[in-house]
């Protein structure tokens, strides 16, 4: 299974790069327009900061600054993530693996009513998703008590290769 997901993963990378950059901007903006409900009910956000191949969170992350939501992105460290809010988008640095985190500043402690944005190469719709394969997002999920949502191209949306570990998202959100 290891092998195979491995496969698919290269794959879909191969599939996001390959997307252009009108079809990338509308489906992120379509994505956003949807995300946005939730935003306005969490008591919190948790999020990652996108790259170049992800949905764009980066305009999450800008709303929730903008609209006094707290938001807060991980830090992974050896096995686990951990959260901190932070105040302004410049606060991000690159960190390990080359992705943006947040100054070790503020830490993050989810409740009920926090959102979580989960990371997906693609997703099935059903909660399951793929990711990149450190299980990074299953460990904090089997432990998280608020709502998760996978944020997904259409795309991307196919069956999932899952395995006893794969925690479910509550919701997916694909563009339309």
């Amino acid at each position: 299974m290891r092998e195979l997901k491995q496969k698919l993963r290269k794959s879909l990378i191969a599939q996001r790069k390959a997307m252009s950059a009108d079809e990338k901007l509308y489906a992120d903006m379509d994505i956003f327009s949807q995300v946005k409900t939730l935003l306005d009910k969490a008591s919190m956000v948790f999020t990652y900061a996108s790259t170049d191949i992800e949905v764009d969170t980066r305009r999450i992350i800008a709303y929730c600054l903008e609209h006094c939501i707290p938001i807060a992105l991980p830090v992974s460290g050896e096995f686990e993530l951990a959260f901190y809010f932070i105040n302004s988008a410049s606060d991000l640095k690159r960190g390990r693996f080359n992705i943006d985190e947040p100054p070790r500043t503020f830490p993050a402690k989810a409740d009920k009513d926090t959102l979580c944005i989960v990371p997906a190469l693609c997703a099935d719709g059903e909660g399951l998703r793929l990711g990149y394969g450190r299980g990074y997002y299953d460990r904090f999920l089997s432990g998280f008590e608020g709502e998760s949502a996978i944020l997904c191209y259409k795309g991307f949306k196919r069956i999932v290769p899952a395995e006893p570990h794969d925690v479910k998202a509550n919701i997916t959100i694909f563009d339309r």
